[in-house]
């Protein structure tokens, strides 16, 4: 009864170790990428800290090379890949396509395995062929997580070859505030089971060819929903996206050559274009160290400032008939600009508080933190009303007077690209060039270390428990 004991208690600290950070990466939007494009791409993620990229692919993929050339490129960084196969756009995969691309991939050094070695395999929708993974589980001995929010999370556990659940719902309805509460209800069925939470900054899309012209809440989420990662401690959490610029929502750099979704989705005009967001991934390696440190230390390399907002006030231009909310998704829509706040983002970084000052147009606005970390040490957070005004925009940092980081923003601007307000976001950063300050969280720090040490040297005791009993 001991051994059993000491044998759960080991699998469940090992269960613990296992989370992991993922990126939705689009492979459609990367039909040009050389080998190149893969190690800059995955090295800016590993930079962030993200453990791997989940392959969005459809089973009509012409260009197989990128797959080979991504895994290869991976294995090489030392980066996981999983596939995510999606059943929206080329519709129904054939099942003895997934088993061809299972059984090929999921060989592959860089492909991502759970704690119980077994390769993570998800989907983006595909209840409707919940019935062939039997079938391929038969065949691949996999880990199955699919996304799929059209059935309740209750009925998706229910099909025996399910091992966990993925989320889309990373965005709140309307002007509501975003909660946990489908979450939770995706937690409460899986009773233990892996849950991937889905982590968003942004969504605005209008793509004729697809028939999607609408905007979700943005503004304050990239933070909000990073607080709400670290409240639920999910097993995995997964990044809305990586690369899907039709949908506003990338976190890496912008190829110019693969933005042909534009060209190709009918856009009325190109919305990503000096729309950077790569600043939204500089707060990425303090918050996924903390998630996986389960919410205590983690430390800060390098103290720093992020900026974003919107270069178009909401009624300076015509709306693009782009509605806040869609009614493909059972929605009441409202107009963009209540969905969307004319409002600037910041978020800093820092070891200890510091004073956040902004100016539009060269006009002084005052400004001030709306959330502030426990202890002085993390992420800062608030942020101004525009109140019509137009111009550069300059968002500074300071601390006791003395200079830390500057970003200065593109314009806010009453002129628009083909008269249409662009609801997209312009991001940027800055690192502070100032001296860190003593940390006041010395003392938490050795705490969190002895923790560890403590839990570490617990392992290895039970592991020598384990062995020992083992040998009897």
């Amino acid at each position: 009864m001991l051994l059993f004991s000491l044998i759960i208690l080991l699998t469940s600290v090992c269960h613990v170790q296992a989370k992991a950070v993922f990126a939705h990466f689009m492979l459609w939007n990367s039909n040009n990428f050389t080998k190149e494009d893969w190690r800059l791409d995955i090295t800016e993620a590993k930079i962030a800290h993200i453990d791997g990229f989940a392959l969005n692919t459809g089973f009509s993929l012409e260009n197989q090379h990128l797959l080979d050339d991504a895994f290869a490129i991976a294995d090489e960084l030392d980066f996981k890949l999983f596939l995510s196969l999606d059943y929206s756009g080329d519709g129904h995969w054939p099942t003895d396509q997934v088993m061809k691309y299972l059984k090929e991939y999921t060989k592959k050094p860089a492909y991502y395995k759970t704690s119980d070695n077994k390769p993570l395999v998800s989907t983006f929708e595909g209840a409707q062929a919940a019935g062939d993974w039997q079938k391929i589980k038969d065949k691949i001995d996999c880990a199955f997580i699919p996304e799929w929010s059209n059935l309740r999370p209750a009925r998706s556990i229910a099909y025996e070859q399910v091992d966990g659940l993925m989320s889309w719902t990373a965005w709140p309805n309307g002007t509501e505030d975003m909660d946990t509460s489908v979450d939770k209800e995706y937690m409460d069925a899986l009773d233990g089971k892996p849950y991937i939470m889905p982590v968003s900054p942004w969504f605005y899309t209008n793509l004729e060819r697809f028939h999607k012209n609408w905007v979700w809440q943005g503004d304050d989420l990239w933070y909000t929903r990073w607080q709400q990662v670290l409240e639920l401690s999910p097993e995995y959490v997964e990044i809305l996206t990586w690369n899907d610029y039709g949908e506003s929502h990338y976190i890496g750099p912008i190829h110019g050559d693969d933005l042909d979704v534009f060209n190709y989705g009918q856009a009325p005009f190109n919305y990503a274009e000096n729309m950077p967001h790569d600043g939204w991934r500089k707060l990425l390696p303090y918050v996924i160290d903390l998630y996986k440190n389960g919410g205590k230390d983690a430390k800060i390399e390098e103290e720093g400032l992020i900026s974003w907002y919107r270069v178009n006030p909401a009624h300076a231009c015509a709306s693009g008939k782009t509605t806040g909310n869609t009614l493909t998704q059972n929605q009441q829509t409202l107009p963009a600009g209540e969905v969307l706040k004319d409002r600037i983002f910041f978020s800093a970084l820092l070891e200890s508080s510091a004073d956040i000052s902004v100016t539009i147009g060269g006009k002084d606005r005052a400004a001030s933190w709306i959330n502030t970390p426990d202890g002085g040490k993390g992420i800062y957070h608030g942020s101004i009303p525009i109140n019509n005004q137009t111009g550069d925009v300059v968002v500074t940092l300071t601390r006791d007077n003395d200079f830390l980081a500057e970003i200065k923003g593109n314009e806010i601007t009453t002129k628009c690209v083909n008269n249409m307000t662009n609801w997209n976001a312009w991001v940027g950063n800055a690192t502070s060039t100032g001296p860190k300050p003593a940390s006041s969280s010395s003392s938490s720090k050795q705490d969190s270390s002895s923790t560890r040490l403590v839990l570490s040297g617990s392992i290895y005791g039970l592991i020598s428990w384990v062995v020992f009993f083992l040998m009897l």
